[in-house]
This record gives structure tokens, C-alpha cells and sequence, in this order.
């Protein structure tokens, strides 16, 4: 009889956070991401255990929620890891940086340091369409997503199936990066991310992003206020750079002192490394006249975290944790978000359960780490310099797919891969699934 492949969601099913796959194959099982859920605490954090031994895993890309828990996994079952190089340095800090707020708050970690360290001898280098056979039969390509540097799409091909993962997927270009690639031949089977997957969700044009953004960062300059930008280190905290680099020098913001704080400054020796993933533009600025934007004499890189906040006049301070549920985010939240003249600014995705998603939703009660709670009054405003793809945009990837015969939606919370599937059988005629954790789905 022959065997039926089968997929099962560890996570990331009707969630987003901790996003997980184990991909059942007749002569292997793999992998596909497996991350943490930065939104939750408790068992429903991390994956759930695969009902099978993985030989091998595959990273889309080094954001936690996708990469969080592969120390484990690679100190568990001890198998070769697959992800772009980007991907490997970059997980590699985001780990490092995930134990030291453990530390900062007490908790436990699933993993150690030796465990990070580790994952150097388990991973082995991925380039954009260069298949690599991981058996006789089983082929992996991985393919551009445009979501962070080194992300990628996962496709994998034996003779019979054709299965794409998306990761996470941006269908327009950034500052930094190009869009997704459209030309990944044929699918038969695909898993697609979808954090904006509602049929409400439409990302406005960054154009008009950006001019909102500094136009408000311009209202508060102007009433003496601070902003607080809390970024994520890879992907958010570059775009908004460029953006104030580029209205700074043009003259349509107020020069004011830009501060960078937490691991920033670290990812971005790594996109300086790593150039030749950039977009063309970016490439020829670093390539050719030495000049990379991110390094722009406009940033200052904090040693002495009272100088922005004690100053008197308007600054800029762009600092980790996204969501504000660590890094240096938290002390900087503490110390201006009681101040009504200042801005915060969210520019990315809340998990819910964040601090982040907290303020976007009005509460303005936050408890911080050995702090106790403190009252925001700061004007607090979401700008959306999102990496991902918003449902118009999903649908138009889904059209470049060539054969495709079902399609499951991840990475969403509950009402929103409901949502997309249904729109995607009544609008493709294509089987859509919105899987739940712990699934079992033969292909």
C-alpha cells in the first residue's frame, strides 16, 4: 500500500506565535520552523513535541516566532538545520538576546547559551533557488519572501508532490529588500502565513505610512516632546532608519539627535555583511560609494541610556523590543510614556497578550518587570511599516501559483485564517483549511 504524506501543525494553527510543522514523507520527516510565542507564558509558549523524530528542520527565518525553539530541537533529536545564512547569524542574537531577558525576568528558558552555540554545527547554508537534495526523491529550494533579510519561502519536491511554505511574505518592496518571489513553478500543496489574512485588512500605501509617521514625529518635535519608536532589531528598526535618514537630509523633518538602542546595532553590521541581499539601490550605495545609510552620521548609538531621556530638548529614540515586552523599550517606556508631550509610536505587528498590543488596543495601565504598573499618557499611534503581505496581496501571490490543489492558512489569529480560507475557496475554487494545533492532515 503506498504511504500518505501527512502534515502536522505544532503550532502557529489559528494563533500567531511559536508557528511549528512537521511534514510526514515517505522516506523522511521534516521540519518546517519552530518557533516561540513571545505573547504567552506557560505550555501554549512552545510547539507542541512532533509524534515523530525530525531528520531534518528548515528555518524560513530568524524572527523568535519562527526560530525561538530550534536550540532545542537541535539539541533534542540532533539533526541538520537548513536556513540562509542571514538566517543562522541572525537567530543566533536573537537567541542570545532571549536568555538575557529571561534572566532580567526571572524566567526559565528552554534552551542555554551552549545550546545556541550549538547550532552552529547542526545548520548547513541555503541559497535563493539553488535546490539541495535531503534524499533521494526529496528536494529543497528555498526561495526570496521579501519579509526580513535572509527570510525565505521553503519549497519542498518529490516526484509526486510539489509543497510551498511561505514563512512570512511581504508582496511589495521595502527600503531594504524586494518583494516575495512570484516565479517558484509549480505547487500543488500550499501553507501560506496569514497575520493579515481578514478580508478588513489592507495595508495603506507606505507612501502615505510615511508621511503620516513624520508628520506626527514632527507635531511632537514641535511641542518639545520625545518619541519612542520601539522596533524590532530586524526588519522594523532599518525601514523606520531610512525613513527619518531620508526626510532629515531632504529637510521635511526637524533635525533632532536619532538614538539607537538595544541589538540594533549588531543586526545592522549584518546587513551590512550580508549587502548583496539588499535591494539594488542599497547594494550600489554600499557597494560602490561606501556608503551605507544605516551607518549615517545622523544615528547615535546609546552608551548611557539617561543622556536621551534627561536632555531637554526633542530626540528620537528607536529601541528594541518591538512589542515592549523587553530590551531596552521597557526602561524607556518607564521613563517618558507618563509625559503627555511625547509620542509613542508602534510600527509593527502586537502579538496579543503584549504590552505593545495592550497600549494599541487603549489600555494605558501597563505593569512593567519590577516596576509595578505606570499610567501612559503619552500619545500613543500604530503606523503601519509592515513586513507582511495584507489579503489583497495574498491573493494576488496565490494567482502566480501555477497547479495549486489546497491550501492551508497558518500564522493568523482565529478570525482571520477563518476568514481567508473561506475567502479562498469562494473566490480560487481552491480547497482551503485553517488547521488547529495538534492537527493531523494527509496530503
Amino acid at each position: 500500500m503506498k504511504q500518505t504524506s501527512t502534515l502536522v501543525f505544532l503550532g502557529g494553527a489559528r494563533e500567531v506565535g511559536r508557528t511549528s510543522m512537521l511534514l510526514e514523507l515517505e522516506n523522511m520527516n521534516i521540519l518546517l520552523d519552530c518557533g516561540i510565542n513571545i505573547g504567552v507564558k506557560g505550555e501554549n509558549r512552545y510547539p507542541i513535541p512532533p509524534p515523530k523524530k525530525p531528520d531534518v528542520a528548515v528555518v524560513s527565518h530568524a524572527h523568535l516566532d519562527h526560530s525561538g525553539y530550534i536550540p532545542v530541537i537541535a539539541r533534542k533529536y540532533g539533526c541538520k538545520i537548513y536556513a540562509t545564512p542571514p538566517t543562522q547569524d541572525i537567530s543566533e542574537i536573537l537567541h542570545m538576546d532571549l536568555l538575557k531577558i529571561a534572566k532580567e525576568c526571572n524566567e526559565t528558558p528552554p534552551f542555554e547559551v551552549k545550546d545556541v552555540m550549538a547550532l552552529r554545527k547542526y545548520f548547513i547554508d541555503s541559497s535563493y533557488r539553488t535546490p539541495l537534495v535531503l534524499e533521494k526523491g526529496t528536494r529543497l529550494t528555498m526561495y526570496r519572501s521579501g519579509h526580513i533579510l535572509g527570510s525565505a519561502m521553503i519549497k519542498i519536491e518529490t516526484d509526486t508532490l510539489s509543497i510551498l511554505y511561505t514563512g512570512d511574505l511581504s508582496m511589495r518592496n521595502s527600503k531594504t529588500l524586494e518583494m516575495a518571489d512570484i516565479d517558484v513553478g509549480k505547487v500543488d500543496i500550499l501553507i501560506i502565513e496569514s497575520t493579515y489574512g481578514h478580508s478588513s485588512d489592507k495595508h495603506p500605501s507606505r507612501q502615505k505610512t510615511e508621511q503620516e509617521f513624520i508628520k506626527t514625529i514632527e507635531r511632537t518635535i514641535k511641542r518639545g516632546g520625545k518619541v519612542l519608536i520601539p522596533a524590532f532589531a530586524v526588519g522594523r528598526a532599518q525601514e523606520v532608519m531610512l525613513t527619518l535618514e531620508s526626510h532629515m537630509r531632504s529637510k521635511a523633518l526637524t533635525s533632532v539627535p536619532i538614538y539607537i538602542d538595544g541589538m540594533i546595532k549588531k543586526i545592522n553590521e549584518l546587513y551590512r555583511m550580508y549587502w548583496f541581499y539588499l535591494r539594488p539601490q542599497i547594494r550600489r550605495a554600499i557597494r560602490y560609494a561606501k556608503r551605507n545609510p544605516l551607518e549615517s552620521k545622523l544615528f547615535t548609538i546609546v552608551k548611557d541610556r539617561d543622556e536621551p531621556v534627561e536632555q531637554e530638548e526633542p530626540c528620537i529614540i528607536i529601541s528594541t523590543s518591538g512589542m515592549l515586552e523587553g530590551g531596552p523599550a521597557i526602561f524607556y517606556l518607564k521613563e517618558l510614556g507618563s509625559d503627555p508631550k511625547n509620542l509613542i509610536c508602534l510600527t509593527g505587528y502586537q502579538v496579543p497578550g503584549t504590552r505593545g498590543r495592550r497600549l494599541l488596543d487603549g489600555e494605558r495601565k501597563i505593569e512593567l518587570p519590577e516596576e509595578g504598573a505606570i499610567e501612559v499618557l503619552a500619545e500613543v499611534k500604530m503606523f503601519d511599516f509592515s513586513a507582511h503581505a495584507d489579503q489583497p496581496s495574498l491573493f494576488r501571490f496565490i494567482s502566480y501559483l501555477r497547479g495549486l490543489k489546497k491550501v492551508f492558512c497558518v500564522h493568523g489569529e482565529e478570525i482571520k485564517v477563518l476568514d481567508f480560507s473561506e475567502r479562498i475557496k469562494k473566490n480560487k475554487k481552491i480547497e482551503a483549511h485553517a488547521p488547529k494545533v495538534g492537527e493531523e492532515v494527509p496530503l
